[in-house]
């Protein structure tokens, strides 16, 4: 027989349903934290070997950029923006046609990798190099072979900066191996393959170029216990001692020139063209006062003429004040 709830026993059931939204509130206190995690695009790369990736590619955008900017006489700018995870089917499909797709061949790391450039950055480069001012933005195109060859050194010096930067952790020994425009053509890894993309940029007269470097998973995997930030930092700072000394040695051992200047008049142009053989010009100097001497044509030290054996010889005396060099100029 069907019984019959009262009213005292519906609002009992009724206060132990939860409502909706405290059913879809977070986690209460006590519980777990939780993370969202997709396992189509597992992270196989751990937070601390990315944050060594960064610091090895932020030393390369340094030195690409100090290069570009004394290689094109222009003022350039290479920030690393972010390093990101993805299957190598999904990096081919983002990419555009035409492209600049640079395939390196790395005896380091037994396999290829990618360096993407931007068509535009690529045209621009071309026309800095052939003499052009760069105030123009040129629309991407396909690279020609002539263009190609143009830019080869630039981007073989590149190669450099990685081999330099990467000998840290391994000797990358990355060479150019060839070019490709079309991304259907390029395969250094299966589809399904997890590859790391480092995403620079390039900014320059007030636009901003792209360009990218891409590792396969498989070529990492054996250096994964090197990616160490101890190590990387050590490494840097190991590496930063020997350019240290050999900076010092280089400045010890570069020859600036030296001249003295023995006295100076000045003379008005009337007198200038007036001068005939024979004429004597009164200088404004003593005989025994003592002479500039000039080190990369700046005023360095004061001294007095004299002899060594054979040989004319200035001895240094004194070394110029700031006020002595205003005078001496």
């Amino acid at each position: 027989m069907d019984k019959i709830l009262s009213q005292e026993e519906i609002d009992a059931l009724l206060s132990n349903v939860s409502k909706p939204e405290e059913a879809d509130a977070g986690p209460q206190e006590g519980m777990a934290a939780f993370h969202l995690y997709d396992f189509t695009h597992p992270d196989r790369i751990s937070k601390e070997q990315i944050r060594s990736l960064r610091t090895i590619h932020e030393n390369f955008a340094r030195l690409a950029a100090t290069y570009l900017s004394t290689f094109l006489r222009i003022m350039v700018d290479v920030n690393l923006l972010t390093i990101d995870q993805v299957t190598y089917s999904e990096y081919t499909l983002s990419l555009s046609v035409p492209s600049s797709i640079y395939v390196l061949q790395s005896e380091g790391l037994s396999g290829k990798l990618i360096l993407e450039v931007s068509p535009a950055l690529l045209l621009f480069m071309v026309d800095r190099l052939l003499g052009g001012s760069g105030e123009q933005q040129v629309e991407a195109r396909e690279i020609t072979l002539i263009e190609q060859h143009v830019v080869r050194a630039i981007i073989n010096k590149k190669i450099d900066m990685l081999n330099e930067v990467w000998s840290q952790v391994v000797e990358l020994k990355g060479s150019y191996s060839s070019f490709e425009t079309d991304p259907q053509f390029v395969q250094i890894s299966r589809s399904s393959e997890t590859i790391v993309i480092i995403f620079f940029e390039v900014r320059v007269k007030g636009y901003v170029y792209t360009m990218n470097l891409v590792i396969p998973y498989f070529l990492l995997e054996p250096i994964l216990p090197k990616l160490t930030s101890q190590l990387v930092v050590s490494s840097t700072k190991k590496k930063a001692e020997e350019d240290r000394v050999m900076l010092h040695q280089t400045l010890n051992a570069t020859r600036v020139p030296l001249t003295v200047q023995l006295a100076k008049a000045r003379l008005s142009i009337r007198e200038f063209l007036n001068l005939q053989r024979s004429d004597v010009i009164r200088l404004g100097q003593k005989v025994d006062e003592e002479m500039p001497i000039l080190v990369g044509g700046k005023v360095k030290f004061l001294g007095a003429a004299g002899r060594r054996g054979r040989h004319n010889a200035i001895r240094v005396l004194n070394e110029v004040s700031p006020l002595d060099r205003i005078f001496h100029q």
